[in-house]
């Protein structure tokens, strides 16, 4: 997992998928980036072709507690197999969802709608 800082945004690149055996170290990861003094935040889950329910809570839950703080958190780099997760929870309702990462810099920098 890498983090980095881009001016004003934190990313979080995640790049396993998440079972029973990570999913605590995906809760921890997840944790430091809202921790973060950013206020966008990007999880990229570009090399992640599964997310078990107990990730899917993980990252619901982030959500919500970066809106608490003041933040926005955004999912980039969704290949289809997670995608297809994501629409089955409706988490579009939840947070915004892009296929490139660019598209999350994009949007957290105020540069697209």
């Amino acid at each position: 997992m890498e983090n980095s800082l881009q001016g004003k945004i934190q990313l979080l690149n995640w790049n396993k998928d998440v079972t029973l055996k990570n999913v605590d170290e995906f809760r921890v990861a997840i944790l430091k980036l809202i921790e973060s003094d950013s206020a966008g935040l990007i999880l990229e889950l570009t090399d992640v072709a599964y997310l078990n329910s107990a990730a899917l809570g993980v990252i619901a839950d982030a959500v919500l507690a970066a809106g608490r703080k003041g933040k926005e958190l955004v999912i980039a780099g969704v290949q289809s197999t997670v995608n297809e997760i994501f629409e089955i929870v409706h988490f579009s309702t939840l947070m915004k969802i892009f296929t490139e990462l660019n598209d999350a810099y994009d949007y957290l920098n105020g540069a697209a709608e």
